[in-house]
């Protein structure tokens, strides 16, 4: 896929978005969050300046795998987050380690 891929957390508005934008453009839902804090331990460093720990649930793996192949893929990368309830992009559809550009490990 050369162009550009668009990511958005809902399927629907994914198909919504992607007649919009049309020829040079792939939109690609994450299906909501894409990764959280974890559920058995502490997921904060707080001796690191309170620094998060995220894991991505067994549920989402195959979500993220083919959003790094698609991100690979093309040339730019447009992350179109919905706002969370405070009126910010979603951190973790935001952050950089979430969606990168290498290759997705062989499934």
């Amino acid at each position: 896929m050369e162009g550009n891929l668009v990511i958005v957390e809902s399927p629907a508005k994914a198909k919504t978005i992607q007649k919009f934008l049309g020829d040079g453009y792939v939109v690609k839902s994450s299906f909501g969050h894409i990764r959280d804090l974890r559920d058995n331990k502490l997921s904060v460093d707080v001796e690191h300046g309170f620094k998060p720990e995220y894991v991505i649930p067994a549920d989402k793996k195959k979500v993220v795998a083919d959003l790094k192949k698609a991100a690979a893929q093309a040339e730019t990368v447009w992350l179109a987050s919905d706002e969370d309830r405070e009126g910010r992009p979603s951190h973790g559809t935001c952050q950089r380690r979430s969606v990168s550009t290498a290759p997705a490990p062989d499934a």
